[in-house]
């Protein structure tokens, strides 16, 4: 299996955020040196989730504020 099931059940960070890094980051599949290329290639979001959870792709979040509500 791609995606390590083990690491995505005790996650225990904001799921949300985690998701939605990993959306973002299938944008960029091609700047992703450690992007697999062999067979499995094709399964993009496993893929992507397995180097999150690896910690071979680090993402950051930044509080927003939003200036218009000032």
């Amino acid at each position: 299996m791609i995606i390590p099931l083990n690491k995505l059940l005790t996650f225990s960070g904001n799921k949300y955020i985690f998701t939605r890094a990993s959306m973002v980051t299938v944008e960029k599949i091609g700047n992703i040196k450690e992007y697999p290329e062999d067979e499995s290639k094709w399964k993009v979001v496993p893929n992507i989730l397995r180097l999150m959870l690896d910690e071979t792709i680090h993402y950051q979040c930044l509080e927003h504020t939003n200036a218009e509500e000032e």
